[in-house]
C-alpha cells in the first residue's frame, strides 16, 4: 500500500523510503538488518511526533482534510 506525504512530512517520507529499501535488501541478503530498520522506525516515529506538535493551523486544516 502507498502512503501518501503532506509537504510538511517529506523528512518521514525521506525515513520510510530507507526503511522499505532495507527491507527489500534485508529480503534478499543473508545478513540482518532488522537492528538498523528498528532504529530507523524509532526515529521516524519520533520526528512524527515532533512535527505533529508544532503544526500550524494550515497544516492542521491540511491534517484534518488529508
Amino acid at each position: 500500500m502507498k502512503v501518501s506525504f503532506l509537504d510538511f512530512e517529506s523528512p518521514v517520507s525521506e525515513l520510510d523510503q530507507q526503511i522499505d529499501a532495507l527491507r527489500t535488501v534485508n529480503d534478499s541478503v543473508s545478513s540482518d538488518l532488522s537492528d538498523e530498520i528498528t532504529t530507523l522506525n524509532t526515529k521516524s516515529d519520533a520526528l512524527l511526533k515532533e512535527i505533529y506538535s508544532s503544526l500550524t493551523p494550515w497544516q492542521v486544516s491540511k491534517v484534518s482534510r488529508h
